[in-house]
């Protein structure tokens, strides 16, 4: 009987802290992923320096983004499951061989628990990450 007992405190014990753990992992994900975006936007953004060729980040679908010199993909990033990007008034985000972005927008990426807009202004400035 006291073995009964232990392996149900155990196991009721044990269902409690599993859906802690996925938050935390999804917390996790989108962290890190958000990070991983705003370094590519950076690395974009220094690959036009003093460039005559033109470096973008496109969303060509709702999956991944690819960074791209003209037409031809250098890196390709897969977006996780179930989350929704929303290109807005920023389908794609270049800069000139100033570090200035060619044409400022935003666009959002919706995760499972939050959305995120990612706001790309005029000037000189970095994007930056926005919770909602």
């Amino acid at each position: 009987m006291e073995m009964l007992l232990v392996l149900s405190i155990w196991s009721v014990l044990i269902l409690l802290t599993v859906p802690t753990q996925f938050q935390v992992l999804e917390h996790k994900t989108e962290k890190q992923f958000l990070n991983t975006l705003e370094m590519d936007l950076l690395y974009v953004q220094s690959l036009s320096y003093n460039s005559r060729a033109v470096y973008r980040l496109t969303f060509p679908d709702d999956h991944h983004y690819e960074i791209r010199k003209g037409f031809t993909p250098i890196v390709e990033r897969k977006v996780p499951e179930g989350w929704n990007v929303q290109k807005r008034t920023l389908p794609e985000i270049s800069f000139n061989h100033q570090g200035t972005i060619r044409d400022p927008g935003t666009f959002s990426i919706e995760t499972t628990s939050s959305t995120y807009n990612i706001v790309c202004p005029f000037g000189k400035g970095r994007c930056y990450i926005d919770e909602q």
